[in-house]
């Protein structure tokens, strides 16, 4: 049986909320950036570091995947894949069913999931521990951030043993490992792995960030105004899937989203993609659903077992394909799917 609590994960602690940034927040925003940008150039590092430490504007009712989203700038390369763990759900249903649910561990933070046993001795802190975790970008351009509970100076100890220079702001310090986008191959962290995603880190109380550069490291501590979690392809796309505890966007030409939703004892694996014509495309999809012997591609009907496809009346201009995943059945097909990118040719 599953039971986990509805949107069931530990919110990250309030006393310093990473959320989109109002105008009217900016003085403090760039009082901070003036601050770590001269403690940057002394360092001697590339210029653009991001900064942080801005005052921001709580959104209500942001939780789960959407307040995720809204906590990230959007960009165009920031939209170009999302990734998106509610950590604290997955470790519950993996504590109750582990051969049905390990599948979903390390969504959100997929560049740190297979170093997390080491990451305790290595950085001072194991992402498995977290609420929630979100990675946005395309390799080169990419960053990641994990919302747990922070052992700030044990973190700091371990980066500072590394030789990293850093930079202190009012509550949160980054650590610069090497410059942006360079692959240091005899770095502590490359060692393990790690070669480009802690070029860049900043260490808060509630969360620790993480990318390659200092610009994408801005996306997910300096959001600004207009976030993926606003009126965009990102966001409409995770409004379809709905309540997720695990998800994946891709936008682009061939935009589709996939995700996991779990409800008391229901679970069901999600799909989205937007159309024009959803009413005839959903018909489309459902005979490919529906077919044992297709000419070729993936043989959907056993792929996705009963999977049943739909123009939400909710969702306009979606069309969203729900597969029940009963007790026994390994959740994750739909991920299975969007990594072999064989999800647009079930819509086309």
């Amino acid at each position: 049986m599953v039971a986990i609590r509805r949107n069931g994960h530990r919110r990250p602690p309030p006393r310093h909320t990473i959320g989109p940034m109002r105008d009217l927040s900016r003085g403090v925003g760039v009082a901070a950036a003036a601050a770590v940008l001269a403690a940057l150039a002394g360092c001697g590092t590339t210029s653009g570091t991001p900064v942080g430490g801005t005052t921001v504007v709580e959104q209500p009712n942001a939780t789960g995947l959407l307040g995720a989203l809204r906590k990230v700038r959007a960009t165009e390369q920031s939209a170009l894949l999302v990734e998106y763990g509610n950590v604290d759900a997955v470790r519950e249903l993996k504590e109750s069913d582990p051969q049905r649910f390990r599948s979903l561990e390390g969504y959100g933070y997929s560049d740190l999931a297979g170093k997390a046993p080491v990451l305790r001795d290595a950085a001072g802190f194991d992402p498995r521990g977290a609420a929630e975790a979100i990675r946005v970008g395309k390799p080169p351009a990419w960053a990641g951030v994990v919302w747990l509970q922070v052992d700030v100076g044990l973190v700091n100890s371990k980066f500072e043993r590394t030789g990293a220079k850093r930079a202190d702001e009012a509550d949160a310090t980054t650590w610069i490992t090497a410059n942006d986008d360079e692959v240091d191959l005899k770095s502590p962290f490359a060692e393990l792995g790690i070669v480009t995603g802690f070029n860049k880190v900043r260490v808060a109380g509630d969360s620790i960030a993480f990318g390659p550069s200092a610009k994408t490291l801005g996306w997910v501590v300096e959001p600004g105004g207009v976030t993926l979690g606003g009126d965009n392809p990102v966001s409409e796309l995770a409004e379809c899937l709905g309540d997720v505890v695990a998800a994946m966007i891709a936008t682009g030409p061939t935009s589709v989203a996939a995700g996991i939703r779990v409800d008391g004892d229901q679970v069901d694996e999600v799909v989205c993609a937007p159309s024009d014509q959803p009413g005839e495309v959903s018909r489309r999809v459902q005979a490919k659903l529906d077919d044992v012997s297709p000419q070729g591609g993936p043989v959907w009907s056993t792929v996705l077992r009963d999977a049943r496809a739909e123009a939400p009346g909710d969702r306009p201009g979606m069309v969203r394909v729900v597969v029940p995943a009963g007790p026994g059945t390994v959740a994750g097909r739909v991920f299975q799917s969007f990594l072999r990118n064989d999800l647009p040719a079930l819509f086309s």
